[in-house]
């Protein structure tokens, strides 16, 4: 039996059909989030794509071959060889003990030393703890001779103490660069210090008392810093990222730590700001600091954030910098759809589409070509990969029967969006693919926001933005933060700044001898 259903029923089974297609819609991109967030919470961090557990699961089962145990093995398992680790390190003092057996002390006349090659030699590393040293500058009086008289007498002429990073202070330059050490290398907050520095003998201290070290030292290296984001600005290419930090005594929740790095000698400068906003570009890419400054005239690298270009919008046409997005942004929202997305196979094709462009430039960095060559191999080879890249995404973007709202059509959306800034390093050999090297420069920043939870101050934040710059550069020329930053502090009390400060940076400054690290280095 067929029913006449009136007009208006069958006006409401088509509204209920189009509900019921929505709601599927919106819990199909609810379930797709809430995969998101179990891999964020729970999953594993890592980009990398393990293809070798789904062949295997492909292929059929192979027989193995027979394999020949030997006899004397009764567990039926192929016996393992551990190679023996070896360690070394920089021994500062040698001391060699000669052990005597009991026998030869008891008689000694009874037995006769073999020569020297035949002893047998145990070699044993031993720790001696950090001690304190109390220097002590005893400055005598002086007085011009024939000046003495019953009547009257010159005032006596005494040198001046050697000055110090803090004035008035019994603290020398070691224990303050020991204090930022634990505090910026080893991530160690101010207040887990105290306790240490009562363990090793310095008692009395207080976490008001070495939040000044840190005040002090960073006053004292900011000339330095600023003169390192001069020399940044001459770099063909900069590397530029930010990551929020709480902070307390601020009008926002949040602050910035940005950091830029340069393409061309891979030195990074952090700068601290209470916002994401374009007004950041204004100081960090002019010369000097001001927003009256010249612009950068090199390429820029980031993600996607619409700051850059908005920032840009109110540069002259002739002073815009190249910017350039990073590919590796690209690549990762296309992995995020891939365990997100209702369509995980298209998500892995445009991952395979990417990995050529990245195999490349590597063999262009490893055979370190010329900026002609690595520009001639990026148009041959690079550019084809490209177009295809982006044909495939518009003829994607064009099916209507991809669901309005899911992590694969945001991925998608996200590099059309961008293109002209993703194809910028076709014609540029100075600018790299990615912006990883400065996400590996946020790591350090990171670690320390774990373990401090905030930053006390604005003030504060661009503190520990110029220092996290000087270890930084530190581990990138392979410089001992604590004793370059020992030197620096004092040389600093007496520089003069007609002197500049360029010489003062870690890698180009000499360490003097007594702050070298001494010893010969031996294998154990």
């Amino acid at each position: 039996m067929q029913l006449n259903l009136p007009f208006s029923t069958a006006d409401e089974v088509q509204m209920l059909r189009d509900s019921n297609r929505y709601l599927e819609i919106k819990i199909e991109a609810l379930e797709e989030e809430n995969a998101m967030l179990q891999r964020m919470l729970f999953g594993k961090k890592s980009e990398k794509i393990v293809r070798e557990k789904i062949e295997i699961e492909e292929e059929e089962p192979t027989a193995v071959p027979p394999q020949t145990i030997p006899a004397s093995d009764t567990t039926g398992k192929t016996p393992s060889v551990k190679k023996k680790r070896r360690l070394s390190a920089t021994v500062t003092k040698q001391i060699e003990q000669l052990v005597v057996p009991e026998e030869v002390m008891e008689n000694p006349l009874a037995y006769e030393r073999l020569p020297e090659s035949c002893d047998k030699i145990s070699r044993r590393l031993e720790f001696i703890p950090a001690h304190f040293e109390l220097h002590i500058f005893r400055m005598p009086g002086f007085v011009k001779k024939g000046s003495r008289s019953k009547d009257k007498q010159d005032a006596p002429l005494y040198a001046k103490a050697p000055a110090g990073i803090l004035p008035g202070s019994n603290m020398g330059a070691s224990i303050i660069a020991l204090a930022l050490h634990n505090k910026f290398s080893l991530h160690l907050p101010l207040y887990r210090q105290l306790k240490e520095f009562e363990r090793i003998g310095l008692e009395g201290l207080s976490e008001g008392v070495l939040c000044n070290w840190v005040r002090a030292a960073s006053e004292a290296l900011e000339p330095i810093w600023k003169a390192l984001h001069e020399l940044m600005l001459d770099s063909g290419a900069l590397h530029i990222d930010e990551t929020p930090i709480r902070c307390l005594k601020s009008d926002k929740t949040n602050g910035y730590m940005w950091a830029m790095s340069s393409a061309d000698t891979g030195s990074t400068l952090y700068y601290w700001q209470n916002s994401r906003s374009a007004d950041t570009l204004n100081h960090l890419l002019r010369h000097g600091m001001q927003k009256d400054g010249r612009v950068y005239e090199g390429a820029i690298l980031s993600d996607g954030y619409g700051g850059y270009e908005s920032w840009m919008k109110h540069l002259p046409e002739d002073q815009k910098p190249q910017w350039q997005v990073c590919w590796a942004h690209v690549r990762r929202k296309f992995v995020e759809a891939a365990g997100n997305s209702n369509d995980p196979g298209w998500s892995m094709k445009m991952v395979d589409l990417i990995r050529p462009l990245y195999v490349i430039e590597r063999e262009l960095r490893e055979s370190k070509a010329p900026p002609e060559d690595k520009l001639k191999e990026r148009m041959k080879k690079s550019r084809p990969i490209v177009e295809e890249i982006f044909r495939e995404l518009t003829k994607r973007s064009l099916d209507t029967q991809n669901p309005p709202r899911n992590k694969l059509k945001d991925a998608i959306e996200y590099a059309l969006k961008r293109r002209e800034q993703l194809s910028r390093w076709l014609e540029n050999p100075s600018i790299p693919i990615d912006n990883n090297q400065v996400e590996r420069a946020i790591r350090p920043v990171t670690i320390g926001r774990k373990n401090s939870l905030f930053i006390g101050s604005p003030d504060a934040g661009q503190r520990a933005a110029i220092i996290y710059t000087m270890v930084e550069e530190c581990k990138r020329t392979g410089t001992d933060f604590q004793q370059w930053l020992t030197e620096v502090l004092r040389r600093l009390s007496s520089h003069r700044a007609a002197e500049g400060y360029l010489s003062l940076l870690p890698g180009i400054l000499n360490l003097s001898d007594s702050e070298k690290m001494g010893g010969k280095k031996v294998t154990l």
